[in-house]
């Protein structure tokens, strides 16, 4: 009979998560796993194989909670006002939290080499493009935006602009730099 687990794995991955999140994939070392984490190096690795699974553990479930748009801007109507409530989040993350996005830094650190992050990234841009675009064409329907614009570019310009924002975020630009951005492209949106 195998032994339970003592420890809880929803904790360490919470805990994985901040250390990958603070030094990125190669900076982050076992040591400091298993220091972040209270976990053992064999349990670690008895549970999610070996680093690189634990970060795409941790990848999936910041892309679930808290690095989800959807998510984050549920109780918002549909149509701009949705558009601006990400813009405004990233912009007050961007201001006030170097770490960016755990997301687009793994794109960034590991996209040219990693198969499993080029699919990440695309995934991740796929879904934020199919989100922007179905609040614009909410936003067209009710007048807020100009009709016969080219919706699925106003997303993909929206897209690039919020992983822009994250990226920004690791320069401490200050919240007036990132407030100029976030008015500019509304702006754009906005004609």
């Amino acid at each position: 009979m195998g032994r339970t687990k003592e420890f809880d794995v929803e904790q360490a991955l919470d805990a994985a998560l901040c250390v990958f999140w603070r030094k990125g994939y190669e900076a982050a070392s076992i040591q400091d796993l298993v220091e972040a984490t209270g976990v053992n190096r064999a349990s670690l690795y008895a549970t999610f194989g070996h680093k690189r699974n634990l970060f795409l553990r941790t990848l999936d479930r910041f892309a679930a909670g808290s690095g989800n748009v959807e998510h984050a801007t549920a109780g918002i109507a549909p149509g701009l006002a949705r558009v601006r409530a990400v813009l405004e989040l990233a912009a007050d993350q961007t201001a006030h939290d170097v770490r960016g996005c755990l997301i687009v830094n793994a794109i960034v650190e590991r996209g040219a080499q990693d198969p499993d992050m080029q699919t990440l990234g695309e995934a991740a841009r796929t879904q934020l493009e199919r989100f922007f675009a179905g609040c614009l064409a909410e936003a067209e329907r009710q007048g807020e935006i100009a009709a016969r614009r080219d919706l699925l570019t106003l997303a993909r310009f929206l897209t690039n602009t919020l992983f822009g924002l994250r990226v920004t975020a690791k320069t401490r630009p200050g919240p007036e730099v990132v407030q100029a951005i976030v008015d500019t492209v509304l702006q754009t949106v906005e004609k």
